[in-house]
């Protein structure tokens, strides 16, 4: 049983290698409004297109010493992390289903559809992430998507996930149109934009995905999460962030909320599994 979970595993986490080096190339080219598919993977500094080798995920920044082959520009760490991230989340979001896969407990192509959909899901949460994190940008060809995705997901595999056609469509509009009503009523109170719609249409889609009763949990933890990393960057020796930007207080900065909605996504869907199966052996 164990070799056999190993072997699984291991291919797992090369696929979610190979999906975290195309991730780099879409938060790269999305903003940019350049194609995901066209040219190959090059050199941003000399252009100079990468080979087979200088492509492997994580081992050729490595080989490479984090620099150009060519022109020695300095590549950035975040590549090979981007890398391994989506290497060890895709094995986290598959590992639940390994077991009845390898068993035959589980229907193959109910294992197949659980598993890709949600590396999918963390795979449009990662890139979200990173472009808004860069931009101030929600893509909605990333974005939009995700609704119906989980909606689907909801459909064929409810009771296996625990997450209803039911739970979904009101996840997504509770989502959805919870953040929606906070945007507006901001906006009335302060006359500044302070929620973008781009974080409306994230928050439906994980409402849609992990169903109406990970919202509480899914907001909270990324106000907080949130809160405490403009708290940590204000205290870390960027005392006058506000004055530099000349803002009259640093509640006025203006941060992303993209991220920490993923992360907030992320932690339950990855979390909530080994808390209820704890409950449950518990109980």
């Amino acid at each position: 049983m164990q070799l056999p979970i190993a072997i699984v595993a291991v291919f797992v986490v090369l696929w979610g290698a190979l999906w975290g080096s195309f991730l780099n190339v879409v938060v790269y080219r999305l903003p940019a409004r350049l194609s995901v598919v066209h040219p190959r993977s090059r050199c941003p500094k000399c252009g100079t297109q990468l080979t087979w080798w200088q492509n492997i995920p994580v081992l050729s920044w490595v080989l490479l010493g984090g620099r150009c082959h060519r022109c020695k520009t300095w590549i950035s760490v975040r590549y090979p992390l981007v890398e391994a991230a989506m290497a060890v989340l895709s094995l986290a979001v598959a590992w639940p289903w390994l077991p009845g896969l390898v068993s035959g407990d589980l229907p193959l192509w109910q294992g197949i559809v659980g598993v890709l959909a949600e590396q999918v899901f963390v795979f449009v949460l990662l890139a979200i992430a990173l472009i808004d994190a860069d931009t101030f940008l929600v893509p909605d060809v990333l974005s939009l998507p995700l609704p119906l995705l989980g909606l689907g997901l909801a459909i064929a595999l409810g009771p296996v996930r625990g997450v209803t056609w039911q739970q979904g469509a009101a996840g997504a509009l509770a989502g959805g149109g919870g953040l929606l009503a906070v945007q507006w009523l901001y906006a009335v109170l302060t006359h500044r934009e302070g929620l973008g719609t781009g974080d409306v249409k994230l928050m439906a889609g994980i409402g849609a995905f992990l169903g109406l009763q990970a919202l509480p949990a899914v907001l909270l933890v990324a106000a907080l999460q949130g809160l405490l990393f403009v708290g940590g960057w204000a205290l870390a020796g960027r005392g006058k962030l506000a004055t530099d930007r000349g803002l009259a207080s640093i509640r006025h900065l203006a941060m992303p909320f993209g991220p920490f909605l993923a992360l907030g996504a992320l932690q339950w869907l990855l979390l909530h599994r080994i808390a209820g199966k704890m409950l449950a052996h518990w109980l």
